[in-house]
């Protein structure tokens, strides 16, 4: 075994487990967080994370569950299926076992039970696993909606400790806003023209998970509102929020809403951790474990630049034979205690 990266592994899991117990407790999650999400959260990308990382701790997953039941109504299940597919999140066994939970619900079911049809059946898995890698007994009794998807574990008993999301501060905005005007595109445009001066069409639909021609369309309509202008710059238009109509929602304290591109961040981030938690590399010596390290670490980095974070992980050709590992080691560290994420 290679110590090494066992201990590192436990290390990142700890940050991961840390980063989505405190974006979930800022939305009304049952649980406890050191430090207060002072951005706002964007709970798709969340999610998706989440049914990843959180398959090592059972409680986190289940809480969120329990605050989905609660809250789900105001995720853009559209959306979800948009993020999966555009970063290619790897929880989609997870996630259509959560669909089909949900679609359960009479007042909401529908778009659930939709998104829970279009998941294939996976051979059968467990679901939760030990934070040392290994997988939870298998339970006497399981749950059906999760077993249809190919994943075990013991019937889902929520606590009913989750609480509606709040109906202030900047981590809840981005509900806040689907509450107000419905689920739908306009309240992602909002909170990413916030955080801009201003900004071109094409780049708020990437950064938003929504396809170009409905972003266009949608802002075409907003801004006949008056509360969004758009300027032209030779054949492109720029839009952006009009100063003082919106800033005691969006830009609270006169300043650009906190607003994370999230979901090429939280893929990266899932990349990392399905990287070194392969039980296959735990056995490898540091010149194949280097070798391993640098294709995560390629795979990472233009996630990372399309997040806004740049180029935190050095250059993986730089650093011959065995020396990478460690490198890759420092870096994710210092990804990881940086401000934007560790508070």
């Amino acid at each position: 075994m290679n110590k090494s990266l066992t201990k590192f592994r436990s290390t990142v899991l700890d940050h991961l487990l840390g980063l989505l117990w405190r974006q979930w407790s800022s939305l009304g999650v049952a649980g406890y967080s050191h430090a207060e999400e002072t951005r706002v959260v964007d709970p798709e990308a969340l999610l998706l994370l989440s049914l990843t990382v959180a398959r090592h701790d059972p409680r986190l997953f289940d809480e969120v569950l329990a605050w989905l039941d609660i809250n789900g109504a105001f995720l853009n299940v559209q959306r979800l299926q948009n993020l999966l597919k555009q970063y290619d999140f790897q929880a989609k066994a997870q996630l259509g076992s959560v669909a089909e939970w949900m679609g359960r619900k009479s007042n909401y079911a529908m778009k659930w039970k939709k998104l829970a049809a279009a998941f294939k059946l996976e051979p059968a898995q467990p679901l939760f696993f030990m934070k040392n890698g290994k997988p939870f007994p298998e339970p006497e009794d399981t749950e059906q909606t999760f077993f249809n998807h190919g994943l075990l574990r013991n019937p889902i008993k929520t606590r009913n400790l989750a609480q509606p999301f709040p109906t202030d501060g900047m981590s809840s905005l981005l509900l806040r806003l689907r509450a107000l005007l419905g689920v739908n595109i306009r309240c992602e445009i909002l909170c990413l023209l916030g955080s801009v001066d201003e900004i071109h069409p094409s780049v708020i639909a990437k950064r938003i998970g929504h396809a170009q021609r409905t972003t266009q369309n949608a802002l075409a309509e907003m801004a006949r509102s008056g509360v969004v202008q758009v300027r032209t710059r030779g054949r492109e238009k720029i839009y952006a929020l009009k100063p003082g109509v919106l800033d005691k929602l969006v830009r609270p304290d006169s300043e650009t809403t906190p607003w994370v591109n999230s979901a090429p961040l939280f893929r990266a981030l899932e990349i990392l951790w399905l990287g070194v938690a392969d039980p296959k590399r735990q056995e490898m010596d540091d010149l194949l474990l280097s070798s391993e390290l640098r294709r995560v670490s390629k795979s990472m980095k233009p996630l990372l630049g399309d997040a806004g974070w740049g180029q935190p992980l050095r250059d993986e050709s730089a650093y011959k034979g065995d020396k990478y590992a460690e490198v890759f080691f420092e870096d994710v560290m210092t990804l990881l205690v940086h401000r934007r994420l560790s508070s």
